[in-house]
């Protein structure tokens, strides 16, 4: 079985369409997909290497343009970089599907193709060093309804829980979870939310045990005394090279729970991410109920943002809450594991007081500097984006400020708009002195502002959101702390669909 990536480096030649998916089919056959998935990744690959060598480049250029294979346990991951003209895939329009098949537009049914036979599709603009599309497919996994009839069931009822005795509680193990215990890990998340958890990893198995293998997500696990699988807890990062995770994918089986277990968890993942050399850790909880917030403050994480409307409305709460009634808001909370250098960090001067007051509730020094007009000097702009599908969201990264700035993402908010994407959250660099003017530039496309979080992206980041015509009703926001209070009071004033959806 290959287990290395593959670049193959081509010229910008049609001819060689078919000897790139010659490749690509044995190399997909080689990993272990079936015929039906290979078909549907070389008909992907196809659109997105015909789109190269007719648009990249003049008509009568002669260049090279890479394609990287990147197999895993989960799936294969393809890369189509190129140097090429500078190219806007939020340009070209969406694509709507026909009434009649002799009516069928042309105009972006590549890009629609693209999305239908592979499971995600991400494209970055890299500045002078071009760009990349990014074609991820997985493999066919079994969901943990397909492992067993005894899965298959409702979740059990609460009511059907017993009690556990002082002695089970003694009994408890709290450590790392072994592959052969992820199947039980999906048990626990289905009993405990049915289908209605956020991140689909959970449920399925085999998945859930690769990503662990690879270090992208770390479960850690509450053992009863009869072996069984009573809590869960995870640290997940983007990249192996983050030097920051989230704390979450919490569950706790209905009967252990009021017995401080999820407390428990955070603190053996505390001693392993010191141990294993991280910066910070950071978290969500969210605000349909106070339970998660206070169990963050108790371990000494301070908030930091409020990201609103970022999760579904349909995530069940048993024995908690209900569902949320509208779309959901999380506190974004951090905790720093060493002493973090103090930096220059350059605050807009319009929300300048509050970022003060967030910087101190989270007891990190920095040499604050007002930033005012600094323009960005280069022509084009470094900005990542990616669709999170199962909450409906997109986050933007922007890495290097250029002259185009404010017109690309422009492009890239009526994109998402269009595709009807509920909440945009926008990640900028404190550190760049022209944050402060672009910060304004954003906030006149609508977004506003959301808090700060330190090491995600950018050793001090200032996070942005837009709401795509979603008016909340903030008496349904739970907020815990003083600091949080604070923080939707002034939110809320900023938010500009507060007075209803913009027209």
């Amino acid at each position: 079985m290959i287990s290395g990536r593959s670049i193959l480096t081509i010229t910008n030649e049609i001819a060689y369409l078919h000897a790139i998916q010659s490749f690509a089919r044995e190399f997909a056959n080689e990993i272990g997909f079936g015929k039906d998935d290979q078909e549907a990744i070389l008909l992907a690959l196809e659109e997105a290497v015909t789109n190269v060598i007719e648009h990249a480049f003049e008509p009568a250029e002669r260049a090279t343009f890479q394609i990287i294979f990147e197999p895993s346990m989960t799936g294969i991951e393809i890369i189509i970089k190129d140097k090429g003209l500078p190219y806007d895939p939020n340009l070209v329009p969406g694509y709507t599907e026909p009434d009649n098949i002799g009516d069928i537009p042309s105009h972006g049914l590549g890009s629609y193709i693209m999305k239908k036979c592979v499971d995600e599709v991400s494209f970055s603009n890299l500045g002078k060093e071009g760009k990349e599309l990014h074609l991820i497919k997985h493999f066919p996994r079994k969901s943990i309804t397909e492992y067993d009839e005894t899965s298959k069931s409702e979740p059990v009822p609460e009511r059907c829980e017993k009690s556990v005795s002082p002695t089970q509680l003694q009994e408890i193990e709290v450590r790392l979870m072994r592959p052969s215990e992820a199947v039980e890990v999906s048990r626990l998340f289905y009993r405990t939310y049915g289908y209605s958890y956020f991140s689909d990893v959970m449920y399925y198995p085999d998945r859930l045990a690769e990503l662990n293998r690879q270090g992208i997500l770390i479960s850690i696990v509450a053992v009863s005394g009869e072996g069984e699988i009573v809590g869960h807890q995870a640290m997940i990062r983007d990249a192996l090279t983050d030097t920051i995770f989230e704390a979450g994918r919490g569950a706790v089986k209905a009967s252990f729970r009021g017995h401080n277990l999820l407390l428990r968890m955070m603190e053996f993942l505390i001693d392993k991410a010191k141990a294993d050399g991280f910066k910070g850790i950071y978290g969500k909880p969210v605000t349909v109920h106070e339970y998660s917030q206070k169990v963050t403050g108790r371990i000494g994480f301070k908030d930091c943002a409020i990201l609103l409307g970022c999760a579904p409305s349909d995530i069940a709460f048993k024995g908690i809450a209900g569902k949320f009634s509208q779309r959901g808001t999380y506190v974004y909370c951090f905790m720093p594991l060493v002493q973090l250098p103090v930096v220059s960090v350059y605050l807009p001067s319009h929300h300048e007081a509050i970022l003060r007051k967030i910087y101190s509730n989270l007891g990190l020094s920095k040499n604050f500097i007002t930033s005012h007009c600094s323009v960005p000097e280069d022509d084009l702009s470094i900005m990542k984006s990616k669709i999170i599908p199962e909450d409906n969201i997109a986050e933007i990264v922007i890495h290097h400020y250029g002259r185009d700035c404010v017109a690309a993402l422009r492009r890239l908010l009526k994109d998402l708009c269009v595709r009807k994407i509920d909440q945009i959250t926008l990640f900028l660099n404190l550190g760049d002195p022209a944050t402060g003017l672009m910060c304004e530039k954003f906030e006149e496309l609508g977004f506003f502002l959301s808090g700060i979080i330190p090491c995600l992206h950018f050793e001090d980041t200032l996070m942005l959101q837009y709401l795509n015509n979603i008016v909340l009703d903030y008496s349904q926001i739970d907020a815990y702390s003083d600091m949080t209070k604070e923080m939707l009071a002034y939110i809320k004033e900023k938010d500009p669909n507060k007075e209803g959806p913009r027209q």
